[in-house]
C-alpha cells in the first residue's frame, strides 16, 4: 500500500513519515502542490494526504485536479478548523480531514481506516461501520479513528439504527419508537437533543450524520 504525503513543513512531514513507517506503511513525501501532482501522475497511490496550505498549488487545487482522473482516497491536513474550510475540502473531493495540532496515532488510525474501506475489507461479526466509525453491537462500544468514544445507551441505540439504515432517512417517529418505546410521552425535540450530543462526541465523523428537513436523520 503506497501513500503520498504532501506537507510543506519538512519537520512535520518527517515526524508523520516516522509514525507511518513504524506502522508498516510505505509513504512517499513531497513538499509542495506541484510535486504532489507530478507524483500522482507518475505513480498510482492507495491514499493521498494533503496539507491544505502549500506553495505552488494548495491542497484544495491538488485535490480538484486529482479528482478529474482518480477516485483515490484523499485526507486533508489543515490548520483551518472553521466549518466553511472543512466544507471547501469536501467540495473539492476530499474524503476526510484532520486539524492541526493532531495526534500522530490518530492520523495513522484514520489513514488505516481509509485504506481498509478502499480495499473493501469487511467488518467483524456484530460490527457496523461507516467512515472512520466502527460500532461493536455485542460489546456496545464505538471507535472513531481507532479511538474509543464513550456514548450513553440511547446515543448508542440511535447510532446503531442510523448505521443499519445508512443511506436511508430514519424518521424521528421511528427513532422514538425504537429507542424510547411506543409509550414515550415526550416530543421530537428529545431526539434532536440526543443526536446533537451524539454528533458532538463523534468529532470529524459527525459530518456523516445529516439532518433531513422535516423528517429525521440519515447517515451518509
Amino acid at each position: 500500500m503506497a501513500i503520498l504525503l504532501a506537507e510543506d513543513d519538512r519537520a512535520l512531514a518527517k515526524l508523520i513519515l516516522d509514525f507511518f513507517q513504524s506502522a508498516g506503511l510505505e509513504v512517499y513525501t513531497v513538499h509542495d502542490g506541484a510535486a504532489a501532482l507530478a507524483a500522482a501522475a507518475e505513480q498510482s497511490f492507495d491514499l493521498m494526504i494533503l496539507d491544505v496550505m502549500m506553495p505552488h498549488f494548495d491542497g484544495l487545487e491538488v485535490c480538484r485536479r486529482v479528482r478529474e482522473e482518480s477516485s483515490v482516497p484523499i485526507l486533508f491536513i489543515t490548520a483551518l478548523s472553521q466549518e466553511e474550510n472543512a466544507l471547501a475540502g469536501y467540495r473539492a473531493g476530499a474524503d476526510d480531514y484532520i486539524t492541526k495540532p493532531f495526534s500522530f496515532p490518530v492520523l495513522v488510525a484514520k489513514a488505516q481506516a481509509m485504506l481498509r474501506r478502499s480495499r473493501g475489507e469487511s467488518l467483524g461479526e456484530g460490527q457496523l461501520g461507516y467512515g472512520s466509525m466502527v460500532l461493536d453491537t455485542a460489546k456496545g462500544t464505538l471507535t472513531v479513528d481507532g479511538q474509543t468514544v464513550h456514548l450513553r445507551p440511547k446515543e448508542l441505540q440511535i447510532l446503531e439504527l442510523l448505521l443499519r439504515e445508512q443511506g436511508r432517512t430514519v424518521s424521528r417517529d421511528t427513532l422514538i419508537q425504537k429507542v424510547w418505546g411506543v409509550d414515550f410521552e415526550g416530543d421530537e425535540r428529545m431526539v434532536d437533543r440526543h443526536v446533537a450530543a451524539l454528533r458532538h462526541k463523534l468529532g470529524t465523523a459527525a459530518q456523516h450524520i445529516r439532518a433531513v428537513y422535516g423528517t429525521g436523520y440519515r447517515l451518509g
